[in-house]
């Protein structure tokens, strides 16, 4: 898609990307009085902590531990103090941040890698090893965002640091160089894409910060034949990422990961227009890319909850300028709207984007702060109903209830384990559950990655089979999937057949159909096989059996659940000899807590064969 405008870009390679330098003072000085007074508190506060210290012994504690954690805390909090000091710097012009900033940079630079421990492979999912690879380096997602950070802090304040030492700006170059810009030219990283593997969110947040890293150096430090190879590689890796969507541009990584995905494929394009004269602008108008940009329009349930299949959170986050200047260059203007809404919510550290290690998007922010606080759309009717066929799933909505069904394959990025499952949401409040992912380890990226009880199959809303003692659930892969999928707009439903994504012949199908109706949702689940099965249901709100109904052969038939205030669970037809039980999952994990503010609930069904239908109000 983007190479087809190489060919415009050869004339165009002397310029660099449009970010406000420190002597822009029509920009700095142009900011509105409430922003500038909240961009220097935060540079002052940063000024007062002290710089981590990152001992080679906190790079290996990942290989030893598993925990990403500790290193990473270290870390960021450099770049977010250096990011946080340059700002402040720019809005007063008074040199008061300087020594900090450049004590910063140069820590930075010192740094052996700018590659995390967890991803110092060459290979995809490999061994990490154990040092910092300092003749090879490896371009991982935070090499290149460190490379962003360094590359956009010294072009901010090259004039300025130009007065106390040219060879700032040299040794900037120099470390970007051999940090970033030799490996990305002479290696093909598994990331940058290829005709046999589906590129991920990897493949566009790396190359956004690696343009941001080189097109900030001056243009002597680099020729224009490194310009464009470096364009060239560009635009062959954002070509393999929006060919991995579908048309409908839905994100398989989930609303959490369209931040690094979906907004940063607009990170590349914004790049892209600044250093070549608008040669990419046309790229907006494409029906796939207006698709990826709203889609996260379309996963946004209320209260700052979406739909959260894979890894995904539950809440992961506001909107941000991204969203909004995203709309604006496709003529969103919900997308626009539902940016400036987040915005004008939020309080000063989330507007400042407090944590955030990339310099970029805190100039971004500050660039749309104005005409956010000012956007109005009032024409926005809500969010129809959707069925994201790339992916296999559906979002129907009405006035009480937003329901997901998700059918599709367990090969996705970031995959769990949960085909056929089903989000439940009433009144905006989460009623049935999908999870999410815990706090990130060595396990969650290896061959171990399914024994995390988060993203088995068992711990969605979904059947689990019993083989004596052996426990069959779905198993992750492209070919475990749902087959005779079917979406009906008209009585918003989908059905499938998830027998398959279980990969046992003692299940010989497992039908699934669920729909939204005016007030109520209906699951009809059609089971024929030869083991014991038990359905479960994740829900957030503390479920109570309050009926359990006997037929004359002694079988439950029917039974009736209330999930605390939120709402009831009444199942029929299901012929189960054994007694509904409900058990707690305690959320104690810090990344499942910023979702889930106390433990979630599990209820179990035994069921037999035959229908269960089961009406949720």
């Amino acid at each position: 898609m983007l190479k087809e405008y190489l060919e415009s870009v050869s004339g165009n390679l002397d310029k660099r990307v449009n970010i406000p330098q420190i002597t822009n003072r029509e920009f700095w000085d142009g900011l509105s009085e409430d922003l500038k007074k909240a961009i220097v508190k935060e540079g002052e506060n940063k000024k007062k902590e002290e710089w981590s210290v990152i001992l080679l012994s906190d790079y290996r504690d990942f290989y030893e531990t598993g925990n990403r954690v500790f290193f990473e805390d270290k870390s960021f909090s450099r770049r977010i103090k250096l990011s946080a000091m340059v700002m402040a710097e720019c809005v007063e012009n008074k040199g008061t941040y300087i020594k900090d900033i450049l004590d910063g940079m140069y820590l930075l630079m010192e740094e052996s890698s700018w590659c995390h421990p967890a991803h110092n492979s060459h290979i995809r999912d490999a061994k990490q090893d154990n040092m910092p690879d300092t003749e090879k380096p490896v371009i991982d997602l935070f090499a290149a965002e460190t490379g962003a950070v360094l590359g956009v802090a010294e072009y901010m304040l090259r004039p300025v640091l130009d007065e106390i030492n040219p060879m700032i700006t040299q040794h900037v170059d120099s470390e970007i160089r051999e940090k970033l810009i030799i490996p990305y030219l002479s290696e093909h990283f598994w990331w940058m894409g290829d005709d046999e593997n589906k590129a991920i969110n990897w493949t566009v947040w790396i190359t956004q910060n690696v343009l941001l890293a080189a097109f900030t150096r001056p243009c002597h430090s680099m020729n224009k034949d490194t310009a464009a190879k470096i364009i060239e590689q560009a635009v062959i890796s954002t070509d393999y990422f929006i060919s991995a969507y579908g048309e409908d541009g839905c994100c398989d990584e989930g609303a959490q990961y369209y931040s690094h995905a979906g907004l940063c494929l607009y990170g590349i394009l914004n790049i892209l227009n600044d250093i070549t004269g608008d040669v990419f602008y046309d790229v907006y108008k494409v029906n796939k890319i207006r698709n990826i940009a709203n889609y996260i329009r379309k996963v946004y349930v209320d209260n700052g909850y979406y739909i959260n299949y894979a890894d995904c959170a539950a809440r992961p986050g506001n909107r941000s300028a991204r969203e909004f200047l995203f709309g604006k260059a496709c003529a969103d203007e919900p997308l626009c709207a539902m940016a400036s809404d987040d915005y004008r919510t939020e309080d000063w550290n989330e507007r400042l984007l407090t944590e955030e290690h990339n310099l970029w998007y805190r100039v971004l922010q500050a660039s749309a702060h104005k005409n956010m606080m000012q956007y109005r759309h009032g024409n926005d009717k809500g969010e129809k109903d959707v069925f994201f066929e790339s992916v296999g799933m559906m979002i129907a909505r009405n006035n009480s209830f937003v329901l997901a069904a998700k059918a599709g394959n367990n090969g996705d990025s970031h995959n769990h384990n949960d085909v056929g499952s089903i989000i439940l949401y009433k009144e905006g409040e989460p009623f049935l559950i999908d999870l999410g992912a815990p706090t990130y380890t060595a396990k969650t990226f290896s061959d171990r990655r399914y024994e995390i009880w988060t993203m088995q199959s068992v711990y969605h809303n979904l059947p689990t089979f019993y083989d004596g003692h052996e426990t069959v659930m779905e198993l992750p892969g492209e070919k475990y999937g749902a087959g005779d999928v079917v979406f009906d707009e008209k009585s918003h439903s989908l059905s499938m057949d998830i027998a398959q994504a279980f990969g046992n012949s003692k299940v010989r199908s497992y039908k699934r159909s669920v729909s939204l109706k005016e007030d109520k949702v209906l699951l009809v689940d059609e089971y024929d096989g030869d083991l014991d099965a038990v359905l479960s249901f994740i829900t957030y709100e503390e479920p109570t059996v309050i009926k359990e109904g006997k037929n004359a052969d002694g079988l439950s038939d029917n039974a009736a659940i209330s999930v605390g205030k939120t709402g009831d669970i009444n199942i029929s037809s299901y012929g189960s000899a054994g007694a509904i039980t409900i058990e707690r999952c305690e959320i104690n994990d810090e990344r499942l807590k910023l979702s889930w503010k106390h433990d979630c609930y599990r209820i179990r069904i035994p069921v037999t064969k035959g229908k269960i239908v089961v009406e949720i109000s």
